[in-house]
């Protein structure tokens, strides 16, 4: 009991240590020490409609063929993840390879056996703070010992120190970024994992992004905006004038949501045009002021409506007043 009260210390004195270093990778070389395992998989998820959707997977020693299968398997079982969360710590001993005949093919069989992670340790708890569970599953290749009761028993012990140690782990990293200049937590403003993973989110923002992706839920971007995040590449939202910009952070995505003025999206022409417009010119007399044809003018228009991801002119009056106002107000 001593080994693992002193253990326990160990994780949260790296929990606080290593706020600029991905956390896992540290946990689990030092779990090795407690628990011997070859690989293992740390995941969070939940159970809906007899699936389990992955919120988050972090992958140790885990060879890359491997891994897919495994996931496969894993998403196979939710009513095993479901009895060790609800246990609160329960751990279940299984043999990874006695479960294929329920859906892994001989591919998958030898994917997994090339790997050595046919044994299997699987530990569940609830997630901290968070709707869902929270899993541990370790790996031993068939021809090394077999879990028995007494590894069972050490992980259930554990578990619940290394979930509670990575929240700490994660908050730290939040609390960290937020001295940063310019990142601080707020309305406008995101720290993700570089997977997606919300570590918090401002109200403004994410409401912005429930408006471009009605299926976000809230725990990770949506992909779409998660690919253009991890390039560092902004992201227009449609219809409100405003950007969604992203830099990376240590292992962390900082996302904040800028509102751009429509004369840094448009050419001067572009602008002259659309300005002239939302002040209530028709097109002829647009045209006249500028020096162009009308149907001229309703091409320029068409263009400026598309780069401002607006579709009518009421849109537009909206945006120019706005501009005016420096940025404040709704769209």
């Amino acid at each position: 009991m001593e080994a693992i009260l002193q253990f326990a210390q160990q994780l949260y004195r790296m929990a606080q240590r290593a706020v600029s270093e991905p956390f896992e990778d540290l946990a689990l070389a030092a779990l090795t020490g407690q628990v011997p395992f070859d690989a293992a998989l740390w995941f969070t998820g939940q159970i809906d409609g007899g699936r389990l959707q992955v919120h988050r997977l972090h992958a140790y020693r885990m060879p890359p063929a491997a891994l897919e299968p495994l996931v496969t398997l894993v998403r196979q079982r939710p009513e095993t993840l479901v009895a060790t969360a609800g246990a609160h710590g329960a751990a279940h001993l299984e043999d990874a390879a006695a479960l294929l005949e329920r859906g892994l093919d001989a591919s998958a069989h030898e994917q997994l056996c090339r790997g050595r992670i046919e044994r299997q340790l699987l530990i569940g708890t609830a997630a901290c703070g968070t709707p869902g569970g929270e899993w541990l599953s370790l790996h031993r290749a068939q021809s090394g010992a077999p879990f028995d009761a007494q590894d069972c028993e050490r992980a259930q012990v554990l578990m619940p120190h290394l979930s509670e140690s990575r929240a700490v782990h994660r908050a730290l990293c939040l609390r960290h970024a937020s001295a940063e200049p310019g990142i601080a937590p707020g309305p406008h403003r995101a720290l993700t994992l570089c997977d997606g993973t919300v570590l918090h989110c401002g109200g403004q923002l994410g409401e912005a992004i429930g408006a471009r992706w009605p299926e976000w839920n809230g725990l990770r971007l949506p992909p779409g905006l998660l690919a253009r995040a991890q390039r560092e590449e902004a992201v227009p939202l449609e219809g409100l004038g405003e950007i969604i910009q992203a830099r990376r952070f240590t292992d962390a995505l900082v996302l904040s949501l800028r509102w751009t003025a429509p004369q840094e999206r448009l050419t001067a022409r572009e602008y002259e045009v659309a300005r002239r417009f939302a002040a209530g010119e028709d097109y002829h007399a647009v045209a006249r002021r500028c020096g162009l044809a009308p149907a001229t003018v309703r091409n320029v228009l068409r263009f400026a409506y598309r780069k401002l991801g607006i579709n009518s002119r009421a849109q537009l009056v909206r945006l120019m007043r706005r501009a005016e106002t420096g940025g404040s107000g709704s769209v």
